[in-house]
């Protein structure tokens, strides 16, 4: 009994891991995302949040909120790419630290809010200036070419 229920759980945690590789994401990776988001780093927003913090969708001008740039990324729960951009914008999140804002909106849980703006393909990611309007880059992008845009857009 002992040794079925061994190989069993053998069985399972190769699977498991088969899982986690097919779709990209190394298991460190997503487990530093995890406690990195926990810690604050990154922020969920829910669509309230947005309103108080980035902008108020519901109004036809933009109108920036935040107290600091901020960079919002349009992600999915289900999204290989979303995933993989996580830790590259948790990274980010830590060199920019009280510099920029990093927050995430899940477009399943915010259907409201990512139809405002758009979205229609996931990652999808708004570079909020202080003055001026967003601007919107859609696709997974290597964190040299995020650093390259926040350094034209925000001129840290």
């Amino acid at each position: 009994m002992r040794k079925k229920i061994t190989i069993l759980l053998t069985v399972c945690a190769i699977v498991a891991f088969a899982a986690v590789e097919m779709c990209g994401v190394p298991p460190s990776a997503k487990v530093n995302s995890v406690a990195k988001a926990e810690s604050g780093k990154v922020r969920e927003l829910s669509q309230t949040e947005f309103k108080a913090k980035v902008s108020d969708y519901t109004q036809k001008a933009w109108s920036f909120k935040g107290k600091r740039p901020a960079i919002v990324d349009f992600t999915a729960t289900w999204c290989g790419p979303c995933r993989r951009l996580a830790p590259i914008l948790d990274e980010l999140a830590v060199t920019y630290s009280g510099k920029i804002d990093f927050y995430k909106v899940d477009v399943d849980k915010c259907q409201e809010l990512s139809a405002a703006y758009g979205v229609s393909s996931v990652p999808m990611v708004l570079f909020c200036p202080m003055e001026g309007k967003p601007t919107v880059i859609t696709g997974l992008y290597p964190k040299d070419e995020y650093l390259k845009l926040i350094d034209y857009l925000f001129k840290l």
